[in-house]
């Protein structure tokens, strides 16, 4: 069997058990090409886990619906049940890999562990890109040629030689809707002018008013549909 017949043959894996899973989309990020920092997991670099798995769940259309200016209790009900089953796809992915006698490495969807910085060990959304999964948007989240931002996504590192995805190149084009929708301004038409402070800002006024006990809000997301 040769390498590219090899790589085809370990795609075909991870496509068939993440299908198992329930996983809407999922693609290949070369990590060679990450350039960040994996937070918090000691001295581990990118190139001894070469390859990212990058997949998402869809949130759901009725509970986005119900959003009006700002997150609900279920709304953020629905937010952890699709970490938590994030989570748990990880662990099964890499269970997966390390009995074909590979390492890997499974992330939590949502979790920070630098506050300062407000990072996570990981960044899902670059991933995502390098993933050919989407876009950064202007609302700052991964967008979806065909989900918009309607979806949360996870991170599997393997040493599995696998094939990576090429980035999409694409952009939101003259589409301007999450700038009209967001509740704190804090959305430019320039996307390099996105307000994290304002955005943040109003995050923790929600946590507090609405006793949501996290920093989300959700209205960007519902207003990002892709073609749903």
């Amino acid at each position: 069997m040769s390498e590219e017949e090899g790589r085809a043959g370990y795609h075909e894996k991870i496509e068939g058990w993440l299908r198992e899973l329930d996983v809407d989309t999922f693609g290949i990020a070369d990590m060679t090409r990450y350039g960040e920092e994996i937070t918090g997991i000691g001295d581990l670099t990118a190139e001894e886990l070469p390859f990212a798995i990058s997949f998402g769940i869809v949130l759901s259309v009725g509970v986005l619906g119900t959003l009006k200016d700002g997150p609900t209790q279920l709304y953020l009900h629905h937010y952890r049940q699709l970490n938590y089953r994030l989570d748990m796809i990880g662990y099964f992915l890499g269970r997966s890999i390390e009995r074909e006698g590979f390492r890997a490495i499974p992330f939590a969807a949502s979790q920070v562990v630098d506050w300062q910085r407000q990072r996570g060990h990981i960044n899902h959304k670059k991933i995502g890109v390098m993933a050919g999964l989407g876009w950064i948007g202007r609302n700052n989240l991964l967008v979806h040629p065909l989900f918009g931002s309607q979806v949360r996504y996870n991170t599997v590192l393997t040493d599995m030689p696998l094939e990576a995805n090429r980035e999409l190149g694409r952009d939101c084009g003259s589409c301007t809707a999450c700038v009209e929708a967001c509740p704190a301004g804090a959305i430019r038409t320039e996307r390099s002018e996105f307000d994290h402070h304002g955005c943040y800002e109003m995050l923790s006024r929600f946590r507090k008013e609405r006793n949501i006990g996290h920093h989300i809000c959700g209205v960007c997301v519902k207003i990002c549909g892709g073609k749903r």
